[in-house]
């Protein structure tokens, strides 16, 4: 081995061991299931929009988008740069503050599956029988 190996293991070792550091103090916190995927409902819009942008865009964003530019070039793929970050501004300023209130009052929900689930199961139960029929 190398000098540049023994360095390159050094740091993923120290990198490992202070990521089982950094969970053992956090582990500390969490006290069920919602604490550790919500961070105790502690985590500001700007997070909840940052997480759904995120999840929404993971996949795409790394295959799709340069596919694009590949394809049609940079300016088509800028454009939908330019417009991701509109959306997550727009999902910040409006739809993060509406999803954290109402996950909490429908019956505590800690994914958004779960949110849609409670409330077209409160909608059900507060229709009439020929609303559900219709439905």
């Amino acid at each position: 081995m190398t000098t540049a190996h023994i360095c390159i293991m050094a740091a993923i070792i120290v990198y490992l061991g202070a990521m089982i550091f950094v969970g053992y103090l956090c582990s500390k916190n969490n006290n069920d299931s919602s604490d550790f995927y919500l961070g105790g409902r502690k985590l500001g819009p700007l997070v909840t929009a940052m997480s759904a942008e995120a999840s929404d865009m993971s996949s795409w964003l790394l295959m799709g988008l340069p596919g694009l530019a590949y394809l049609t070039g940079i300016a088509d793929a800028g454009w939908t740069a330019i417009g991701l970050a509109i959306g997550t501004y727009v999902n910040w300023r409006i739809v993060a503050k509406r999803i954290r209130r109402y996950t909490h009052v429908a019956g505590n929900s800690i994914t958004l599956p779960s949110f849609s689930v409670t409330v077209t199961e409160m909608r059900r139960r507060s229709c009439s029988p020929s609303e559900r029929f219709l439905s």
